[in-house]
This record gives structure tokens, sequence and C-alpha cells, in this order.
């Protein structure tokens, strides 16, 4: 009886995972007032009235080139030196934040603190088509990844020094770029095909517990072409005997929704929600 009854939910679940379907994101957001860590400043009019940048998931999808007069609002980022000889790994999760890109992304990105700043050794395998997804940013955000999995959650950039996104990292000035935009000081966006590898010192990082500049436990995040969050994994500190000390959760999988709420996708949560449904209907049905 009981293995008929369980039979039957089983499944009425995978009829139900099978009846979903993904969502795309939301329309852009227009944004034309100050928002700390993503327009900090209105720019100054250059003749027509600013009238607000498009952004989703509240990152500026195209921002504005670089500007080698700007400065973030706290002064430019403090160089790093002598940090803690402490290693962070970003594991990304097996199952997709965003499954739409139709492929799960694998990787780790690993943080060492050095006498000279942060070593970072990035390797991402099996990214989604560049024609259709790309080309990638990557950064590391705010707050940690929740442990349903939530990569919007996130919210944004770590931005100690208040820069912003409104202006593209100046590389001949990284000091003045958001401290967590990995890609805009070290390389640009993804571009290849595939997999990705890259190494790279980051000076104003910080593997010291209670500096603004400190990542341990925060949120390695990896986008599409328009700012959709693809994939994502916190930091987590790494200790002798290949353990790990607790610093959040690798991510998972689940519906993602927009800071303001709006659901964005309907992705493994929905389908776990519709077959928790589907699993008590198999029940009530194998009772009757």
């Amino acid at each position: 009886m009981h293995s008929f009854i369980l039979a039957a939910g089983l499944a009425a679940l995978a009829s139900a995972q099978s009846q979903v379907t993904e969502a795309p994101p939301p329309p852009p957001v227009v944004l034309s007032t100050t928002k700390s860590g993503v327009l900090p400043v209105i720019p100054a009019a250059t003749g027509a009235p600013f009238a607000g940048v498009d952004t989703l998931q509240g990152a500026i999808i195209s921002p504005l080139p670089p500007n080698a007069s700007y400065t973030p609002v706290n002064g430019p980022a403090p160089s790093q030196t002598n940090q803690p000889a402490a290693t962070y790994v970003a594991t990304l999760p097996d199952s997709m934040f965003n499954p739409l890109v139709g492929t799960t992304v694998q990787g780790t990105v690993m943080a060492v603190g050095t006498t000279n700043g942060v070593q970072f050794m990035v390797n991402i395998t099996n990214l989604p088509a560049q024609a259709a997804y790309g080309p990638f940013n990557w950064h590391i955000h705010t707050l940690p990844v929740p442990d349903d999995g939530n990569c919007t959650a996130t919210m944004g950039h770590l931005d100690s020094q208040n820069a912003g996104e409104l202006y593209m990292c100046n590389t001949a000035a990284p000091a003045n770029c958001q401290v967590g935009d990995l890609a805009g000081k070290h390389g640009g966006k993804i571009m290849t095909e595939g997999n990705f590898s890259t190494s790279f010192v980051d000076n104003f990082l910080s593997t010291e517990e209670g500096s603004p500049a400190f990542f341990g436990g925060l949120a390695f995040v990896l986008h599409t072409g328009n700012t959709t969050r693809i994939t994502c994994a916190n930091f987590e500190a790494q200790v002798q005997g290949n353990g790990t000390a607790g610093n959040g959760t690798s991510g998972g999988n689940a519906t993602a929704t927009s800071t303001g709420g709006v659901p964005e996708f309907t992705g493994a949560a929905g389908k776990l929600s519709a077959g928790v449904a589907a699993i008590a209907a198999g029940f009530a049905v194998a009772l009757l």
C-alpha cells in the first residue's frame, strides 16, 4: 500500500514538473534618482536634463564609458597590503539559479591573502552560448547567497567607496572602481566560448575581517550580457584538513525575485512547490 502511495506521488511530481514553464525576465526599470551603489550622484547636465538609465535586477544595463574625472563618493579605495594569509573559495553549485540559459555553469573562484593584495584564481566551465547570453559579467556582491540559493538576494556589487555603476570601470584608475567589480578591474566581461580561466592580484579587496573591503562570506555572481544573474556562490573560508569555516552556502536553486518582490523566473523552487502539491494530491488519490 505504501509503495503504491509513493509511486502515485512521484508520478504526480514528475507530471507537475513537466508542466512548469520558465518565464522571461521582467522589462527594464528606469532609474532617475540617486541610489547608493548604483547611481550615487546624478551626472551634471550637458544640455538635456538627465532622463535616467535602464536597470534590470537593480543593475544598470548599459553603463556610460569610463570617466577619468569621476571619483567615488567616499574617495578612491585604499590599497590593501599585508593581508592575512587566508584562503576563500566560491564553488558554483550543481544546480542553476537561472535555468533559462540551458546549461549548468560550474567552477571555482579562489582568493588568497598575500603581502601584495589578494591573489585570485578563476576557473569557470560550461558557460552558456555567447551569441545568446554573453558577454558575461562577474562581480563580488554586497550580501551572501541565502540558503535558498536566490542570487537576486545578494543585492548589488560590493562598493565600500560608493562608486556606483553609471560609468564603466576605468582600468587606468582601479581605485575609483567598485571594489567588487572583478570584471571591470581585471580583464572585462567574459567573451570566450565554453570555459574561462584567469588569475590576478587585486589591491583593493581584503581578507581581513572587519575591513570595508572584506569579502569573506559574500557572493560571487555571474551575469548574462543584460545583467540577469546566472549563478552565484559564497566565498567560504578554507581551513586545514580540506574543511571549510562557516561562511554561508554555495547556493542552491530557487525562484528568483527582484528586490521589489516581482517574480523574475519560475525555476526549481516553482517546480518544487508544484511537486509538493502534486505529491499531496497523489497521496489523496492513493488513499481513496
